[in-house]
């Protein structure tokens, strides 16, 4: 918690590869300064999120309230992936957001509410700590992920652009591709062409869409393997195959290896990733 003061106050993030951690601050009076290629200015309420790689210097002034969370790359990766919306929200948390203080307003004392239950349970862990605290941190992301887009969206315009249509599949894609959709009825969904969403892709995303569907596909499966102790069969039903040979084929041909060896090769990494209260000082 960032708790009023008679001066002001600073943290300097160097962005250092050892350190690996992301930070993001609420300030809900005062405001603030973030230094770094350029001094922009912290009206509050702000919203700021920093990547682990980003190295900058945020200052709040005399009086300031607000709160302050870090964490580690490594734990925020496997909270969020488990969330529907895991990919569009690494989208947005890997990069600088600074969220407007106009768009917060209403938001400000709801997000503020995560960050206090992360207080709480960080002060006083118990039963379901972990649990609650991916829980919060996945809502303060969603909550950054909204306003980023609704920030986008009203400074540029883009409604009908490529660039809203790719986040529109995107979003779609979260939504149905367990259901394994063809492009035909995505696009069909989205209110385009095939031809139109295939080059939007490719122009915006660098991929065509039935790749951008297949990755995310292939990520929730190696999320699965690493953190859930059931057989491979079960993973298979539940992301919509029907037919676990089938999977199996899918996977080895995205990933280079069988899901069962990918699992093996794996287990000794996530072993020594433990949930540990030090990642939020």
């Amino acid at each position: 918690m960032i708790a009023p003061s008679l001066s002001e106050r600073e943290w300097v993030l160097a962005g250092s590869k050892g350190e690996q951690r992301v930070h993001a601050f609420l300030l809900l009076s005062r405001g603030g300064t973030l230094l770094g290629e350029e001094v922009v200015d912290l009206p509050s309420p702000a919203l700021l999120w920093l990547p682990s790689h980003a190295a900058r210097t945020v200052r709040v002034n005399a009086g300031a309230r607000g709160y302050m969370l870090a964490a580690d790359d490594d734990f925020l990766t496997r909270t969020i992936s488990s969330a529907p919306e895991g990919s569009l929200l690494r989208h947005t948390i890997d990069g600088i957001v600074l969220v407007p203080a106009h768009l917060l307003q209403n938001r400000a004392e709801e997000i503020g509410h995560s960050f206090q239950a992360l207080a709480r349970e960080v002060r006083a862990p118990d039963r379901g700590s972990m649990a609650v605290i991916g829980a919060h941190v996945t809502l303060i992301c969603l909550h950054l992920w909204r306003l980023a887009e609704a920030d986008a969206s009203s400074e540029a315009g883009l409604r009908g652009t490529g660039h809203h249509v790719l986040q529109q599949f995107r979003q779609l894609v979260e939504l149905r591709y367990r259901e394994h959709w063809s492009i035909k009825r995505y696009a069909g969904a989205l209110g385009v062409t095939e031809n139109r969403l295939h080059a939007v892709c490719i122009r915006n995303a660098g991929h065509p869409p039935r790749s951008l569907v297949y990755d995310r596909m292939v990520q929730d499966a190696c999320m699965r393997l690493q953190q859930m102790d059931v057989p491979v069969e079960q993973i298979a039903f539940s992301l919509g195959f029907k037919d676990p040979g089938y999977f199996n084929r899918f996977f080895k041909k995205h990933v280079g290896v069988p899901p069962g060896t990918y699992r093996r090769r794996a287990k000794p990494q996530h072993a020594g990733s433990t949930n540990s209260y030090a990642a939020w000082p």
